[in-house]
């Protein structure tokens, strides 16, 4: 059974891992939260590819929408054994301005709906006899970003639910996370900002030639991790280019 659920799975880094699960043959469901025009374009570019795909429109942030959400996805797909959450916030929060609202916001985005959501697919997953999770984590769970504390915070929460999840959904579902470096340039930097950030990554020279290359790894390691020895569990898998390699 080759089944998934991919949160944000309309936009940049959820797009390509929707589409790479696509080629690799499995049924697809998009989740995504606004612009159904682009959920239903890769919903589209699935079908081209003779897999069954349906876009979902959830608030992951609505604990009440994620049981349905999960089911939605395993009724139309015909179960669910892969649940890729790819969906997350990355707000600016400087030190001298945060609140707890801000707090709040962060952990639910980025800690407390992939938790949840994980744990409303567990029948499913289970179900299918070969559960896998898939979460994207961050490098500053490992070392806190300079003006994003509570998205740092809400990762470092992330980290620790993927070892915890993997130890308790162990033998039936398999949990595993992504940490992605700079693989995709955000929306609101300088192309400038970027490219000085790519200039000290040491296989920054790829992105730098093809902008998708990152975008990619980060799908192919997706793809591997939904097909892997199922003794892989509760690791973390560095996709940076060799940024923390380096000195």
């Amino acid at each position: 059974m080759k089944k998934a659920l991919i949160t944000a799975g309309h936009k940049r880094l959820g797009r390509a891992i929707a589409l790479a699960l696509a080629e690799a043959g499995f049924d697809v469901a998009i989740q995504y939260r606004r612009d159904p025009h682009a959920a239903d374009e890769v919903v589209a570019a699935a079908h081209a590819l003779g897999r069954r795909a349906i876009a979902l429109q959830a608030e992951l942030t609505d604990s009440a929408a994620l049981p349905r959400l999960a089911a939605a996805a395993a009724e139309h797909l015909g179960g669910l054994s892969l649940l890729v959450l790819a969906a997350a916030s990355y707000d600016l929060t400087p030190i001298a301005a945060l609140d707890t609202a801000q707090l709040d916001l962060a952990f639910a985005q980025n800690a407390r709906a992939p938790v949840a959501l994980a744990l409303a697919a567990h029948p499913f997953l289970s179900a299918s006899g070969d559960g896998r999770v898939v979460m994207l984590g961050d490098l500053a769970a490992q070392i806190p970003f300079h003006g994003y504390l509570a998205h740092s915070m809400a990762k470092a929460a992330l980290h620790a639910a993927v070892r915890g999840l993997a130890a308790e959904l162990a033998p039936d579902v398999t949990v595993n996370a992504i940490v992605p470096g700079a693989v995709l340039r955000p929306d609101d930097l300088p192309e400038s900002v970027w490219q000085r950030l790519l200039d000290i990554v040491p296989q920054g020279q790829l992105m730098a030639a093809d902008p998708g290359a990152g975008s990619r790894a980060i799908a192919e390691t997706v793809v591997y991790l939904s097909q892997c020895s199922r003794f892989v569990t509760g690791s973390f898998l560095t996709v940076d280019g060799g940024r923390t390699a380096s000195w």
